[in-house]
């Protein structure tokens, strides 16, 4: 819906407003108006809101009396901003001569008031005929404010003093007056409206950049496979850590047809079978189908189902299709021998990423130094509207600039994309990890050491308790990325505005299981945090997160390993985490 500037005025100066509307050309403002009742009985909120179209954001209510007793708008109102009068007559004319009128004795009158004069003697209890005697009680002449929005109030004012018995005068007021009252309050909400259409669309394009990223980072490992039962076991390893899916199921796709798979149950393989498009919702609704293709050339199919969090299924779809062509690229580079050989010659996966990241470097300064410019220009405008200087040149030069920049932001996110996309282009060699004896004291000591930098620069202490002599049987893989999001969480939210802080990491073992106690000083969580922490997308820092973090670590500990973690906090008393894993 398009948002709209309400502007509300009595009946009396309803058609000024109106006119000055339209004479500034603000066709997303509209003019309102309300009963003239000078307060009795007084406005209510709930008689403005019918009075409001459907697409009204914010509004301004004009007058005197007749906003008196107001009070504060109920709930669920739009923004509003209450514009009183010393006189209700300074809306079209100056103080000073609306002053001037009033102390010689002149009952002031708008050409709106003029067009129906008989209807409002009779509101006022009188009638034509007997009212000269009530108006002659109090004032000396009739003043007509002309405003020039009705050609006939010429001829009205002369038959309202012929009806009364006193003298009339004219004075030609114009719009300017409404005009120069308006603007302010329009040019006001169009600069606040277009900086929430800008945060919206920096947020936007920030959720869609980190998707990217994310899928690259978890990606990496599917590289490494040389062989296609490799690349697929290392897919399904990554749409588990990723989605949490209660089934899993792949076909793979030779010349165009599925080959048949004991362990896929036969109304998948049927629904598998009939997928056309790119993807498909599952009969369930609670998971998706995904075609991987390499261009037109089918390679194989894929259903998850049960996903564990089914509210989150379009960000996920939209995170899998993303993946979807590295996936296809590591099936094909598996079956195609060739390509193998040009995979052999690329030197490692590190200079594969240093190139891209080289690549993705110039399209990010771009964006940035745009963004950069672009909120200079509008801290350059803000300062100007507060000073009172800012002209419609101003605000019309702004949004020229401030269009260019967000299309140069765009089109070098766009660039991003491609960039990424030519990913699809290459592969790595390697291997998937296996499981290993490893030592969990020196490891994680190994982890904290690569994460030094970031704690000393913080002035962050971290003690670990772990007997040197712990072994077990894991992916050490799989520990690093535990480890490192618990302390990378604290860094960016326990201890965000923090100097200093604390870490304590214990580790204990039994026959049967390993136990994690993880905590740390920081600010803590509220309930509602705490309650959402393990969440996929969940972040209180969405300027800097992506909230992909602790929703891996809960399904690597959960999925991978078999068993739980928990999490216990509050605000100003840091945060717990409680780790449990069978061995």
């Amino acid at each position: 819906m398009s948002a709209r500037h309400c502007i509300l005025a009595c009946h009396n100066f309803h058609r000024e407003v109106d006119a000055a509307v339209s004479a500034e050309g603000w066709t997303d403002v509209s003019a309102v108006a309300f009963p003239a009742r000078c307060g009795r009985p007084p406005l209510a909120w709930d008689e403005l809101r019918t009075l409001l179209p459907d697409d009204c954001t914010q509004l301004a209510v004009l007058g005197r009396a007749c906003l008196q007793g107001l009070g504060d708008p109920p709930a669920g109102f739009p923004p509003i901003k209450l514009m009183p009068q010393q006189q209700c007559f300074n809306l079209v004319a100056d103080p000073s001569l609306v002053s001037e009128a009033i102390g010689e004795g002149g009952y002031l009158l708008t050409p709106g008031w003029l067009a129906n004069w008989r209807e409002r003697i009779v509101e006022m209890g009188f009638t034509p005929e007997t009212a000269g005697g009530f108006f002659q009680d109090f004032a000396r002449k009739l003043v007509l404010l002309d405003t020039g929005i009705d050609t006939e109030a010429k001829t009205q004012l002369a038959e309202l003093a012929l009806a009364v018995g006193l003298p009339a005068k004219r004075i030609a007021v114009g719009l300017d007056r409404v005009r120069l009252l308006l603007a302010p309050v329009v040019l006001a909400w169009r600069l606040a409206e277009e900086r929430n259409q800008r945060d919206d669309a920096e947020r936007h394009h920030k959720r869609e950049l980190a998707d990217r990223v994310s899928a690259m980072d978890l990606l990496a490992q599917l590289a490494k496979a040389r062989e296609e039962a490799e690349a697929i076991a290392a897919i399904e390893d990554v749409f588990r850590m990723l989605f949490a899916p209660d089934t899993w199921h792949y076909l793979r796709v030779e010349q165009e047809q599925p080959l048949a798979d004991p362990r896929v149950p036969d109304e998948v393989f049927a629904a598998l079978d009939e997928l056309r498009s790119p993807w498909a919702w599952t009969p369930s609704g609670k998971g998706f189908m995904l075609r991987i293709a390499h261009g037109e050339h089918r390679l194989g199919l894929i259903a998850v189902d049960g996903l564990a969090f089914p509210e989150y299924r379009e960000r996920y779809l939209n995170l899998a299709l993303a993946i979807s062509g590295v996936c296809a690229l590591a099936i094909d580079n598996a079956r195609t021998h060739k390509q193998l050989v040009e995979a052999e010659r690329m030197a490692s996966l590190a200079v594969l990423v240093a190139g891209v990241a080289h690549e993705i470097n110039t399209p990010v300064g771009v964006g940035l130094a745009a963004a950069s410019i672009l909120e200079k220009q509008s801290a350059g405008l803000a300062l100007r509207f507060a000073e009172r200087h800012m002209t419609q040149s101003d605000l019309t030069s702004y949004l020229g600039a401030a269009q260019e920049e967000a299309s140069l932001i765009r089109a070098n996110l766009e660039r991003i994309g491609a960039l990424i996309d030519a990913f699809r282009q290459v592969a790595v060699q390697g291997k998937l990890p296996e499981k290993r004896r490893c030592r969990l004291g020196a490891m994680f000591r190994d982890i904290l050491a690569t994460q030094g930098e970031q704690l000393a620069a913080r002035n962050i202490e971290v003690a670990l308790d772990c007997d040197e002599a712990l072994e077990i049987e894991s992916v050490a893989a799989d520990w690093t990325s535990i480890l490192s999001n618990l302390v990378a969480n604290s860094l960016q939210h326990g201890f965000r505005n923090r100097d200093r802080g604390h870490i304590a990491i214990d580790v204990t073992a039994n026959a049967t299981r390993l136990r994690i106690d993880y905590a740390d000083d920081g600010c803590g969580m509220t309930a509602t945090a705490r309650a959402r922490i393990f969440d996929p997308f969940f972040t209180t820092d969405m300027q800097n997160g992506m909230g992909l973090g602790m929703h891996l670590v809960y399904n690597l500990v959960t999925h991978r390993f078999g068993g739980s973690i928990t999490c216990t906090s509050e605000p100003d008393k840091g945060a717990q985490f409680h780790i449990e894993v069978p061995l």
